[in-house]
């Protein structure tokens, strides 16, 4: 057995040898990395190479994700806020990857083109598309939205650009183009009250196998004024299909709710969103029914 005398001897060295070791293979990723990083040549051809096959339709992503700025300084004219903002990717048959350094965007189909171009990869992915019945966003002034609690329930009226909920203060329900985890996505804002349930109803909406929805905290900062989590069930004629809760640590993950059941019906569709601390949580979230 090890002496603990002579561990205590000997503590200070290991932990200098180990910082000195964790020193090392910084510098050496720090030596490393710009020679992995594609250059701004490496770039170019890759984006003519994008052009020079893209169709109207197709997507363009960059990963990491964080490469997305240099890929839209090149091809940005191809890049529609209707893609930069989008839900997912399921609606898109025609996917371009732009990679470096091994990443990639777990993008499902079939590699159809594949080419290194230095330090990028460049890659086309073709599969069949989702089928969108109906865009919660886009036909946002279809729904009707209350504030439900024990005292009952407050209709919001529509607006020119907004549902706007009386007796609340600044709160209502909009469509909007909102920042979640650094990216941009078209949503519904619509951020929870306290003693109250946010609900948005929409009637008659033509229902496939599936219904995904994405959801977060608006603005990276802003959110950090808060702590509380917020929910958003999804009910269809009157039945939960699903739910989800963000907070702080969330990240924008759309999950796909099971509808088969509803499939080729018109049900209403309720969305209810609630909090039991609703202090600075800049909600917003963006739902597809699909086939």
């Amino acid at each position: 057995m090890l002496d603990r005398n002579a561990l205590k001897k000997h503590l200070p060295g290991v932990v200098a040898a180990a910082v000195l070791v964790l020193a090392l293979l910084e510098t050496a990723q720090a030596l490393v990395s710009p020679f992995r990083a594609p250059s701004d040549n490496d770039w170019q051809r890759a984006a003519a190479a994008v052009r020079g096959g893209f169709k109207t339709g197709d997507l363009i992503v960059a990963a990491p994700a964080w490469a997305d700025p240099v890929m839209r300084r090149h091809l940005g004219s191809l890049v529609t806020v209707a893609m930069a903002a989008r839900l997912d990717d399921a609606a898109y048959g025609r996917v371009w990857e732009l990679s470096q350094k091994g990443a990639g965007t777990q993008t499902r189909g079939q590699e159809t083109f594949r080419k290194r171009f230095g330090n990028l990869t460049l890659r086309r992915i073709e599969r069949t598309p989702a089928e969108i019945k109906f865009d919660f966003v886009q036909l946002w002034q279809q729904a009707r939205v209350t504030r439900e609690s024990a005292a009952g329930s407050v209709q919001c009226a529509l607006a020119a650009d907004r549902f706007a909920c009386p007796d609340s203060g600044a709160h209502f329900v909009k469509p909007a183009l909102l920042e979640f985890d650094f990216g941009m996505r078209m949503a519904l804002f619509a951020p929870p009250v306290r003693g109250a349930a946010v609900v948005l109803q929409y009637d008659d909406v033509p229902l496939g196998r599936t219904l995904t929805v994405g959801a977060g905290l608006h603005h990276v900062w802003l959110r950090k004024a808060g702590q509380g989590d917020v929910t958003i069930e999804v009910l269809v004629a009157g039945q939960r299909v699903g739910r989800l809760t963000v907070n702080n640590r969330s990240a924008w993950q759309p999950k796909n709710f099971d509808t088969g059941a509803f499939a080729g019906q018109q049900q209403i569709v309720r969305f209810v969103i609630t909090s039991s601390d609703p202090s600075s949580r800049h909600f917003g979230f963006a739902a597809e029914a699909r086939q």
